[in-house]
């Protein structure tokens, strides 16, 4: 028996979809979107962020055009940078974007409700060549060349249900949609919990698989801005301060690279941080050398907050291990169509 609540979500979600499907506009460059299926947690950022530096090897412009998701701005939408200068913090244009623009400062960062306006204004005024649409699966009014869809690799489509019974955005039929698929987080699955996931993904798709993980790379201080290695986390004393979809899997990772937690303190995903709770936390975190957090954290924090201790953020890249150079020649593919 279908349970109402997940019935009323269905009912919405194929009116939004047939509403929006009607008239898909082409911006006439390429477009990738990444996107998923489920609500949060698949590590979109690295990914968008790795997809925009390849793009940028072939010497075009590239756009990372967001929502905005949390950003004052996001709704009227704006050009967080053209490129070459960041113009708002994360309160005006959402954690993302703003982490999306201090990583990659070849690249223009557009957000906006509107994805269409937004790659617009990204071609109008940036004169970007390329379009990275991040979490884009769910916008249909948006032509896209290529859509990259990624999927926990232990549980693709959690519990089977859309919200609110469970994190499913669009049933699992939506995949047929897909140009490709990431399972991320492999180094997490059993070779067995792998076997059954590429099974279930069969059903619903025909796209190409690609298997990543989400590996720590360095550590940045956010005092200095200089690149540690990951050896600096070694027996350090660390306060873990993160607001994440999954912040146990934070946690274990500063653990499995030798540090040590002395204090703990973990929000819901894209949480605003206010500087009197992170004082507060600092202040109680007895023992600790380090304030750590993440980089889409520390993008909504200021350096002065974490006093006495140094702030430091946990830099993450996607890894696709043996699938990279296929993934690469997958989005060569796709853009040089274009060309």
């Amino acid at each position: 028996m279908t349970n109402p609540a997940e019935a009323i979500y269905r009912a919405l979600y194929e009116r939004r979809k047939a509403k929006f499907s009607r008239h898909v506009v082409n911006v006439g460059v390429p477009v990738i979107s990444i996107g998923n299926i489920t609500l949060g947690g698949t590590g979109k950022t690295p990914c968008v962020q790795f997809v925009a530096r390849e793009l940028q090897k072939s010497g075009r412009r590239v756009a990372i055009v967001s929502r905005g998701y949390g950003g004052a701005l996001s709704q009227q939408g704006a050009v967080v940078s053209d490129g070459e200068k960041i113009f708002f913090k994360a309160s005006k244009a959402g954690d993302e974007p703003l982490l999306h623009a201090r990583s990659l400062p070849d690249a223009a960062v557009v957000i906006g409700v509107d994805r269409v306006r937004a790659a617009r204004r990204a071609i109008d005024e940036c004169g970007v060549q390329i379009i990275v649409l991040d979490d884009g699966f769910q916008f249909y009014s948006l032509h896209r060349d290529s859509d990259i869809v990624l999927l926990d690799a232990r549980r693709p489509f959690d519990n089977g249900h859309l919200l609110p019974l469970g994190r499913l955005r669009e049933p699992a039929q939506s995949l047929k949609r897909a140009s490709a698929l990431v399972l991320t987080r492999c180094n997490l699955a059993t070779a067995d919990e792998l076997q059954t996931t590429h099974e279930k993904i069969k059903a619903f798709s025909s796209a190409p698989v690609f298997q990543a993980n989400h590996a720590p790379q360095s550590v940045r201080d956010e005092n200095s801005g200089a690149v540690l290695p990951l050896e600096a986390l070694k027996n350090k004393r660390v306060a873990a301060i993160s607001a994440l979809a999954h912040n146990q899997q934070f946690q274990e990772t500063l653990k499995q690279n030798g540090a040590q937690i002395v204090a703990q303190l973990a929000r819901r995903d894209h949480h605003f941080w206010r500087e009197k709770e992170v004082r507060d936390f600092v202040h109680q975190a007895h023992g600790a050398e380090v304030l750590m957090t993440t980089e889409k954290d520390a993008v909504k924090m200021r350096v002065p907050w974490s006093a006495p201790l140094p702030l430091w953020s946990l830099v993450i890249a996607l890894n696709l291990g043996d699938d990279e150079m296929a993934f690469r020649d997958f989005l060569k593919q796709t853009t040089d169509e274009h060309r």
